[in-house]
């Protein structure tokens, strides 16, 4: 089968999937050659690549979930997605997000379980995945929203060091936390892309993992189950042989979260005063209403938690240097149920804050079966060295990972609309 044949498929097994899944807001038409419009001898050569709605694309419209944008039809492509088309990956549709990457949710479904939240903003792009309709999806990060809907939907979540993947053509909400990132099938294909995005990275190691384990952020807001997985997975590991020492963070590293919290309202003001001033009336009232909240920070406030995450970066650099990673909650627990929300990015904004690169693996299983992510973090710029380290763990936990396409049932769900605005 041509590489052409190959992508015709997967966008027909797209098409039939996803009027119950609501996970695609653009499919792409079929390649009229014999071979995708990329690069064909590229390290991506028929990859099937699914794009978040808040990257422009030359082919397809973008709205970054807006009704503002509706019908906006970009004239070249976010730097991202010239990078992926030249390593010959073809890109499959557009993916849902919250508007601006922000709230309310979107209508995406979760393939696990469609009576609990896919988790946001990025909630097409872990659906696409999870479903087993592309092995990689596109993502962004500015809290939690990369790490968050990959552990509830049970796929591979990563968002490597901040400023890695070019941001040009991307929508911007925080400049100062938003991050490119990967939604995959499995560490295998997230590194393909990776590599191919980021070529010329000196190798690994290959030193056998030594792990921190830290119940650091807000472990006593993590539910009972999460936490008892999460400790039953760190004693398989230290049964296979894998070195895991307890760690326990700085004492300001708790203020990261807050620290984010600060940095996003303060640069999401910024950001979205362009919108809000011109068409306020066409953002989601709750948008609108806390775009206008988030004008409460002064600059000095935004100051100070710039100042204090920068101090934190050092140290925090100094503490995780000696391990291959540190593993911790990547959700305070199974995604909640319900549709009216995405959850609680608060595992995820301090190491968002931190600049760190974070993979999560769908290791965990929670109270009714569905999963929960087992989040790695690792120093900044050894992006390849967690995706490595990422790699040897998912080999030793195997068959306790979650698959894309298994769902999991759960008595008494919740009736869900044939179609939600």
């Amino acid at each position: 089968m041509s590489d052409a044949d190959a992508i015709r498929t997967v966008l027909q097994r797209i098409r039939d999937a996803d009027t119950g899944l609501r996970a695609f807001v653009h499919i792409a038409a079929d390649p009229l050659s014999d071979g995708p419009a990329q690069d064909a001898a590229g390290p991506l050569s028929g990859v099937a690549v699914a794009v978040k709605d808040i990257f422009d694309t030359a082919d397809m419209p973008t709205a970054y979930g807006s009704r503002i944008y509706e019908g906006c039809q970009p004239r070249m492509d976010a730097a991202i997605v010239t990078a992926l088309k030249r390593a010959g990956a073809f890109v499959v549709g557009k993916t849902t997000t919250t508007e601006f990457a922000t709230s309310p949710p979107t209508p995406t479904l979760n393939p696990r379980n469609a009576a609990h939240t896919p988790g946001g903003s990025s909630a097409g792009s872990a659906a696409a995945v999870a479903a087993g309709l592309v092995p990689v999806a596109i993502g962004t990060q500015t809290l939690g929203s990369i790490i968050r809907p990959a552990s509830f939907c049970g796929v591979v979540g990563f968002k490597p060091t901040y400023g890695w993947f070019p941001t040009a053509g991307m929508k911007n909400l925080s400049t100062s936390l938003d991050t490119i990132g990967l939604l995959a099938a499995s560490t295998a294909d997230a590194e393909r892309v990776y590599r191919a995005l980021v070529p010329g990275e000196a190798e690994p190691t290959g030193r056998p993992p030594r792990l921190a384990f830290s119940r650091q952020p807000h472990w006593d807001n993590a539910t009972p189950d999460a936490r008892a997985a999460i400790e039953a997975c760190v004693d398989t590991l230290r049964a296979a042989g894998v070195t895991v020492d307890e760690i326990v963070m700085p004492d300001e590293f708790d203020a990261m979260t807050d620290a984010a919290n600060v940095i996003h309202d303060y640069e999401m003001h910024r950001s979205l005063a362009p919108e809000w001033t011109a068409a306020h009336d066409k953002m989601d009232p709750a948008l609108a209403a806390r775009v206008e909240r988030a004008g409460r920070w002064t600059a000095e406030d935004y100051r100070r938690a710039l100042a204090a995450s920068e101090e934190q970066r050092r140290a925090t650099d100094a503490l995780i240097a000696p391990y291959s990673g540190v593993v911790c909650l990547a959700a305070p627990g199974e995604a909640p149920a319900g549709l009216a929300a995405t959850g609680d990015p608060m595992m995820n904004s301090a190491w968002t804050a931190l600049q760190v690169p974070c993979l999560t693996l769908p290791a965990l299983r929670g109270a009714t079966g569905l999963p929960i992510g087992l989040q790695i973090v690792s120093g900044r710029y050894s992006d390849l060295d967690l995706l490595r380290t990422a790699a040897r763990l998912e080999a030793l936990l195997g068959d306790t990972l979650f698959k894309p396409g298994q769902t999991v049932p759960k008595p008494n769900a919740l009736s869900i609309p044939a179609s939600r605005s």
